[in-house]
């Protein structure tokens, strides 16, 4: 592990004092409203979320509009160099990370220290590899041309098309509360290492560990602007980042009658989304198999992380 850096973060849950991360810098939203947060376990007060509205969303997309110029001319090997000290902190922080997600969401500690947290970690070591070793540029000499039968093909051309890989701007990036880092990190991980920047939304049930991340990415040495986190409701932050006229793409994870919502707004104002929506996923038992090892591969496919999860097993045929 490269120990590029450390991070000093809450020991406990009385410590943590939730504030949206806007351009490198811990700000209370405009409204100087709060949202009531609860531990599920006990039903007991927890942290309070900022309910940011559209004044906050429009700070964070100027500051991540601003900060794109740079951070999408920076050479790969240097947006891995941070992606990686990021990955090394998550790592270095399971333990305290996988704390706070339990108490924030439910699951068991256990569940996020093996699962969760090292997954968030991962991600941002897979993108920093992706963005020095995958990304090429492709090219064609083929050409494609009509037939005196009426069927196209493909023949050989003296003309050339290139395919490259840019980055296209400003992302939203709004998730659920299932598995709260880690789907901010699955979403964020490859959105800046190709050199795009963001703002994230995550869900106002579970915001606890997306603010621990904001530290982790301000230690890492992330440039300011580049990754904006902004908490609240969905309609009163959610909805304005969909919507912002300098937002070019929209990655949404949640129920279906929200995602329906997120893809109009999106699709009419032409953004490129995307949605993952609630499944109900089949599991098919034949007559011929290990019946024992089929109910407990069942049970664990329909109710692991309490059933909270979009690939469940759910439905048993």
């Amino acid at each position: 592990m490269n120990k590029c850096c450390t991070v000093a973060l809450p020991a406990e849950m009385q410590d943590v004092n939730i504030q949206n991360y806007i351009n490198g810098e811990w700000v209370a939203p405009t409204s100087g409203a709060y949202l009531k947060n609860y531990n599920p376990a006990t039903g007991m007060e927890i942290a309070p979320i900022p309910d940011s509205k559209s004044a906050d969303i429009d700070n964070a997309v100027r500051a991540a509009k601003s900060a794109f110029p740079m951070w999408s001319n920076m050479p790969g090997v240097e947006r891995a160099t941070i992606l990686n000290c990021i990955a090394d902190l998550i790592d270095q922080n399971c333990a305290t990370l996988a704390t706070f997600e339990s108490q924030d969401q439910g699951k068991t500690v256990a569940s996020a220290a093996a699962i969760d947290i090292p997954k968030c970690a991962a991600y941002f070591r897979q993108f920093a590899k992706y963005v020095t070793e995958g990304i090429r540029e492709t090219e064609s000499s083929m050409k494609l041309v009509c037939t005196t039968s009426s069927i196209s093909k493909m023949v050989p051309s003296s003309q050339r098309a290139t395919t490259q890989h840019v980055a296209s701007g400003v992302a939203a990036l709004i998730t659920p509360w299932n598995f709260p880092l880690l789907m901010v990190c699955e979403k964020l991980a490859p959105c800046i290492a190709v050199g795009n920047t963001c703002v994230v939304k995550p869900t106002e049930l579970t915001s606890v560990t997306s603010y621990l991340l904001t530290h982790i990415l301000n230690a890492a040495g992330l440039p300011k602007g580049v990754v904006n986190i902004v908490f609240g409701s969905g309609v009163n932050a959610g909805e304005p980042l969909v919507k912002h006229r300098d937002v070019r793409l929209v990655s949404f994870t949640g129920g279906s009658v929200t995602g329906s919502k997120v893809g109009a707004l999106a699709g009419g104002l032409f953004k490129r989304v995307s949605l993952e929506l609630g499944g109900k996923c089949p599991s098919l038992v034949f007559s011929d198999c290990d019946l024992e090892h089929a109910i407990t591969t069942h049970v664990r496919g329909a109710y692991q992380n309490q059933g909270e999860v979009c690939l469940s097993a759910s439905r048993q045929y």
